[in-house]
């Protein structure tokens, strides 16, 4: 018994100081990525398509079990995928010239976007719908902050959150 607990001490420690090789860096990275993506898919999109289908949807039991999960696999994969492909190319175009710079990412996410969300589908139109209204709001503060635009006299949050609704 104590020489498994050893042997399994040692193979940790071996892993462990694989993980820390710079080398293998970007493409576990990538990999940490698909899965952090997938996991956070499924935690996002599960309650929700349960609280919808419940409400909103007809049909028997196994049907409505199989849309959640249907939701639920499609939402994960999509962010999975999108978080491999980004995080690849991030690491690829890094490699290729040696440093990264800002544009790398709107590349490697327009090229993400492109691929996995370019389909009109019910998932990948509130997934884009949800970056949109985050993507207008940053960029709404930044133009605030940069001159582009003055200061608003009182708070637009209270107006914006009533007129979206």
């Amino acid at each position: 018994m104590a020489g498994s607990g050893d042997a399994l001490r040692a193979l940790l420690r071996a892993a462990n100081a694989l993980l820390q090789q710079r080398r293998y860096r970007a493409a576990l990275a990538v990999l940490k990525g698909f899965r952090n993506g997938a996991v956070y898919g499924a935690k996002i999109r599960a309650p929700h398509a349960l609280v919808m289908t419940f409400l909103f949807k007809s049909g028997s039991l196994k049907e409505k079990l199989k849309s959640i999960a249907q939701a639920t696999y499609t939402h994960s994969r999509n962010l999975a995928y999108f978080v491999f492909i980004y995080k690849g190319l991030m690491a690829l175009q890094s490699r290729l010239q040696g440093k990264k710079i800002p544009f790398h990412s709107f590349l490697a996410a327009c090229i993400g976007g492109w691929l996995v969300f370019g389909e009109n589908n019910p998932i990948n139109s509130q997934i884009i719908m949800y970056l949109l209204s985050r993507i207008l709001f940053g960029l709404s503060q930044l133009a605030v902050k940069k001159g582009c635009i003055p200061q608003p006299k009182q708070d637009p949050f209270p107006l914006v959150a009533a007129l979206h609704l």
